[in-house]
């Protein structure tokens, strides 16, 4: 199955990023129970105070696309703007292969089986 992961930054200058999505566990939280949802992580930076890494990743582009198209994510965008968002850049990538990093002996590798 082909699935869809999103990786990004979401800049607030100035603004405390923890506080901010601490607030924004309100729709964060319920995101998980949406169809296709396997990861759905926002975390501050702790070396970058005014800045939120988000993960996400999800089992097919249709359950993607219903959470782009729902209330939590509409919700969500509003909170993020009245937060005072200053910039973004999340992109999303399709995933076609997956494995862990470490092989069965605990060796890291990078290429694919």
């Amino acid at each position: 199955m082909e699935r869809v992961t999103l990786w990004g930054w979401i800049d607030f200058e100035g603004k405390d990023a923890a506080a901010i999505v601490r607030g924004g566990a309100q729709f964060i939280l319920p995101t998980y129970e949406e169809r296709g949802c396997i990861y759905y992580v926002w975390n501050a930076d702790p070396l970058k105070p005014d800045r939120i890494w988000v993960f996400e990743e999800w089992d097919s582009i249709e359950a993607l696309a219903e959470h782009l198209e729902g209330p939590l994510y509409r919700a969500m965008a509003g909170y993020l703007a009245e937060a005072g968002m200053t910039g973004a850049e999340v992109d999303k990538y399709r995933v076609v292969q997956k494995q862990p990093v470490y092989d069965g002996s605990g060796v890291p590798q990078a290429a694919f089986d």
